[in-house]
């Protein structure tokens, strides 16, 4: 039986009242140097020029002034180097290429600048400019700003990564940010946070398409199918001014601003076919967007680090202030280390998947298709053995779509049961047990590798779980009894906000859920629907009435219910979550904002946790390799704050969303 779509699946469940180019391009120029290059160029970008009017007719997503009116941004942070990334916009270009000019400061009003240099923005990049910037002090807060036709950019602030001991490290995590689906009240509070070292985006950055059961706003309100801002994109153009409408949106400008990013594509974000939720008036067009149009797209708009070619999971390094050009824009899966503390890693779950036409080489599994290819598989499983060799003492995975467990389970381990296809691993089975054996110690070193933390999307549900690869119903794997979540959501109806475990499952010092090599924690969604709306639309009441939420409490019952891994979910609420990790211990908060309203307050929903060492002298046993809720150890249900904070980088303009 082949899998269902996740909606389909849903709106069926609710309707019957149920639940269960090179590195030659031309323009190329800079360097780096400590101090400002000398005045006097022709094209020196202190010089007043451009066409920076916005004429009445002018019609592009902005948010800031022209030429920087995207803002900036950073990220793939290493311990000595970072990118930094801008955008030069005019009305009409002024010329084939223009002369920006970057500083780098330990300081936001730049007394103390201590790397610079100059770009070339071209049209063949889509006039992005990105520079990797190097000679960075580890784990230091910098400033950054670009200067252009004698007009500066906003200041962003960066971090860069611990080469030694740190006493914590704080990431934010999201996925799914769609901007026709909610207000983005979630990248506000991000923004406003002082003491994250990263943002985590698992995949589905970008939209193709606008959602059928959610149309929250739309760019000047222009809720109109015909219109370029509220389709799927036809081609490369359109696909990069996609990336400009989500860039205009100043919630997300000021997350960027304000802290480095990780990001990873997923379906959305780099689908070359056309098709449209909603119909519109292009229907019958095919459009001519093509695989390479939009993994280009990603890496000229997204500040993300590119790698060597052959897949060795290396990054591509530039010491001069080239603009770093992949060499390969498929490739995608990278490493960034984070001391002795952690390693984050981030793979590629959607390029290998059929619809996109690449081999796959599944050689490596006995049988079964490969969802990572040979290549991504080896590096990821030998990088992490090497990490726990090494003696990091956390490994991080962003991944795309939810890998434990969560379907109609099967009755009996090894007789498999038809899945609704919740998630794209369910088809991937084979290789999910080869990657969770790999870690449980089935390796050419016999050693089992402890402390993995996958965080995951897709789904847009709130998910904390075990990682096991046994889908039985029943088996040696124990959990506790599943209860309601004592929390309420974001608004009032939806509460108790879900289903959690009861304890630990555990009794003394014998653990029953042994069999887990880490936890997965997936925090919603930036906006795209839940259970919820999808419940909605089939029984066509509204997506904040009580029927809809006791719908997709249903559903999250028999999940949790038939998924002994599952220890939380929740499938109604929205928004991201935070990962405070040290050396003791790992918290994962999911924060959760009303996505319909504007400004909407943070409501921290559940709190979990998962132990870096045993412990059986404890009161409550602790053990490895698993997810429990906080209140299970006695810990007091109040927010983690980070250890370090940073002066946030001024916004000396209004936002100005048009």
């Amino acid at each position: 039986m082949p899998p269902i779509d996740r909606r389909d699946f849903l709106k069926a469940a609710a309707a019957l009242g149920t639940a269960p180019l090179s590195q030659a391009l031309s323009g190329c120029a800079g360097g780096q140097s400590p101090a400002t290059p000398q005045d006097g160029d022709p094209d020196d970008p202190a010089t007043p020029g451009g066409n920076l009017s916005e004429a009445p007719g002018f019609d592009f997503p902005l948010v800031l002034d022209l030429p920087f009116a995207h803002g900036v941004a950073s990220g793939d942070p290493l311990r000595d180097r970072v990118i930094i990334w801008t955008r030069i916009t005019e009305t009409t270009p002024s010329s084939d290429r223009v002369t920006v000019r970057w500083e780098v400061s330990t300081t936001p009003d730049f007394a103390s600048i201590v790397r610079s240099g100059l770009q070339q923005a071209i049209a063949d990049r889509d006039w992005t400019v990105k520079v990797d910037v190097t000679g960075l002090q580890p784990a230091t807060t910098y400033y950054y700003r670009f200067q252009a036709f004698g007009r500066r950019s906003i200041v962003g602030r960066t971090r860069t990564a611990p080469d030694a001991a740190v006493d914590s490290i704080r990431l934010a995590v999201l996925a799914c940010s769609s901007y026709w689906s909610s207000h983005w009240s979630g990248l506000a509070h991000i923004a406003d946070r002082d003491d994250l070292d990263l943002v985590l985006h698992c995949g589905d950055y970008i939209y193709d398409f606008v959602d059928e059961d959610e149309t929250v706003r739309a760019r000047r309100d222009r809720a109109d199918t015909a219109d370029i801002d509220y389709r799927d994109w036809l081609d490369l153009a359109e696909l990069r001014r996609r990336y400009a409408l989500w860039r205009s949106d100043p919630s997300l400008m000021r997350a960027h601003q304000q802290h480095p990013w990780f990001i990873v594509w997923d379906n959305h974000d780099i689908d070359e076919g056309y098709g449209n939720e909603l119909p519109t008036p292009f229907d019958d067009q095919s459009g001519n967007t093509t695989l390479l149009d939009t993994t280009r797209a990603f890496w000229e708009w997204t500040p993300s680090r590119p790698l060597r070619r052959h897949g060795s999971g290396e990054f591509l390094l530039i010491d001069d202030g080239r603009y770093p050009e992949p060499e390969d824009p498929r490739l995608l899966w990278r490493r960034l280390p984070y001391g002795p503390l952690l390693d984050v890693f981030g793979i590629d779950t959607q390029i290998g998947l059929p619809g996109h036409g690449l081999p796959t080489d599944s050689s490596h599994l006995a049988e079964g298709t490969s969802l990572l290819g040979r290549a991504q598989f080896e590096w990821l499983t030998q990088s992490m053995l090497a990490s726990s060799q090494a003696g990091v003492t956390w490994r991080l995975v962003n991944n795309q779509a939810w890998i434990a467990p969560a379907d109609i389970p099967d009755l009996v381990d090894g007789i498999a049961t038809p899945k609704l296809g919740l998630s794209r691993w369910s088809d991937y089975a084979h290789e999910r047990a080869a990657l969770f054996g790999f870690l449980r110690g089935d390796n050419a070193s016999a050693q089992r590798v402890r402390n993995n933390v996958i965080v995951s999307g897709d789904a847009h549900g709130n998910l904390g779980s075990d990682l096991i690869e046994d889908s039985a119903l029943l088996g040696d794997y124990l959990p506790g009894l599943p209860v309601p979540n004592p929390r309420t959501g974001s608004t009032a109806i939806n509460t108790p906000a879900g289903y959690g475990r009861l304890g630990t499952g555990s009794l003394d010092a014998l653990t029953t859920r042994g069999a887990s090599v880490g936890v997965e924690f997936a925090p919603s969604s930036m906006g795209r629907g839940g259970a919820d709306e999808l419940v909605a639309n089939a029984l066509s009441v509204a997506p904040d009435s009580a029927a809809a939420v006791l719908g997709a409490r249903a559903i999250e019952l028999a999940l949790i219910g038939g998924n002994k891994n599952v220890q939380f979910i929740e499938w109604v609420d929205h928004g991201y979550g935070i990962v405070d990790l040290n050396a003791e211990r790992a918290i994962f908060e999911y924060w959760w904002q009303d996505k319909l309203t504007p400004d909407a307050p943070d409501v921290l929903g559940r709190q979990m946790v998962s132990w870096a060492a045993a412990d059986d002298s404890s009161l409550i046993a602790r053990f490895q390799d698993q997810l429990d809720d906080g209140a299970a150890h006695g810990l007091p249900f109040a927010a983690t704050r980070g250890t370090r904070s940073a002066n946030p980088a001024p916004l000396d303009q209004p936002p100005r969303p048009r």
